[in-house]
């Protein structure tokens, strides 16, 4: 019921001088694009270009795309060449709201979550793109909220309506996050230890790939997941670079569980997850200046999206018919640890994060 994600791969951005990250970004989701079956909805791919920031505007950097939001078009402009043109399932520009993109994105998720399906989102970018502006920004239910309050938000206000004597749901969540190749769980409670080489990532019939000794906790309120939310985040790792005060060092992942049960309508009982991802963005370090283990933490990033793009290219030309090709996952923890949500019964949506300056 799925079609896996079509992500073609050729180089890492740090391997492109002559193209910026933002451009890469481009032209490798609208490849994606390409690749999609027509009129399967299993697969949905946005963009969205923040602002230019006060450090582009102090290094007098020019704006290098246009994105023209009613015909989901993203315009590449380049001095001496013709323009490129890209067509996407959403394109918002810098003007767009939080409001706009949760309507386009999350409220599809949900409606998938509710009708059994599995359902991910992946932020994609290269740093100090808007990634987890879009994910997060104002954890509070303010109107900054990103993507995750407003999907955990719009999770209760539905069980809430549906909810009757006959009809349950059960909700739990879980957070992790991904750093220099280990597995920490950023709900883990206080007073107890963390394995020394992180948690383990298994595999059990029945369960499918899972991480042994990650916590799952239920919850009964938007407050009360909103609340595990904050928690998780303040135990994010963060660094400051050059590109970005607040550079997310770390892949993050929060999934939620649903569990429905009606005692009188056997259709309504499944279960869906849903995979809300954060991840860090790709960089330069000559962009950057990171050094030491700021470094470290990039190289490793760069690995783990490289290794991501080589699963989902596997996984297209598994669609495309080559039945002997290999797929990747055990190259990096983030694609063992999404095997399922890349490859499964799941909506992917992947939301690129551009920086609209040429000096990007």
């Amino acid at each position: 019921r799925s079609q896996p994600l079509p992500f073609p791969v050729a180089e890492t951005p740090d391997q492109r001088p002559v193209e910026s990250q933002s451009a890469w970004a481009v032209s490798t989701m609208a490849d994606a694009m390409d690749l999609v079956v027509e009129g399967d909805a299993t697969v949905c791919v946005a963009v969205r270009m923040r602002p230019m920031s006060a450090k582009e505007l102090r290094e007098g950097g020019e704006i290098c795309v246009d994105v023209i939001g009613p015909k989901a078009e993203v315009v590449l402009q380049r001095e001496g060449f013709q323009d490129k043109s890209f067509t996407f399932d959403h394109a918002f520009g810098s003007d767009s709201s939080q409001v706009q993109v949760f309507r386009a994105l999350g409220i599809q998720l949900l409606d998938k979550a509710f009708s059994g399906y599995n359902a991910t989102i992946f932020a994609y970018g290269q740093t100090g793109s808007g990634k987890t502006h879009t994910m997060m920004a104002d954890r509070n239910t303010g109107e900054d909220a990103g993507l995750i309050p407003r999907i955990s938000e719009g999770l209760f206000d539905r069980t809430t309506k549906l909810a009757s004597p006959s009809r349950k749901f059960l909700i739990c969540c879980s957070f992790l996050e991904i750093y220099n190749e280990i597995v920490f769980d950023l709900l883990q409670p206080k007073g107890t230890a963390m394995p020394a080489g992180g948690l383990e990532i298994r595999e059990a019939k029945g369960m499918g790939v899972y991480v042994k000794d990650l916590q799952e906790i239920v919850v009964d309120t938007a407050e009360r997941l909103q609340h595990l939310i904050n928690k998780g985040f303040a135990h994010r790792a963060t660094a400051a670079t050059q590109m970005n005060a607040t550079s997310s060092r770390s892949h993050c992942i929060f999934t939620i569980k649903l569990h429905q049960k009606d005692d009188h309508v056997s259709a309504n009982n499944n279960f869906s997850k849903m995979n809300l991802v954060d991840l860090a963005g790709s960089e330069r370090a000559s962009r950057t200046g990171a050094e030491g283990s700021t470094l470290k933490e990039g190289a490793n990033i760069n690995k783990s999206l490289s290794a991501l793009g080589n699963v989902i290219n596997s996984l297209s030309k598994l669609a495309a018919g080559n039945k002997k090709v290999f797929i990747p996952y055990r190259n990096s923890k983030l694609t063992r640890v999404l095997q399922e949500s890349l490859g499964g019964n799941a909506l992917t949506t992947m939301m690129a994060a551009l920086s609209p300056a040429k000096t990007n």
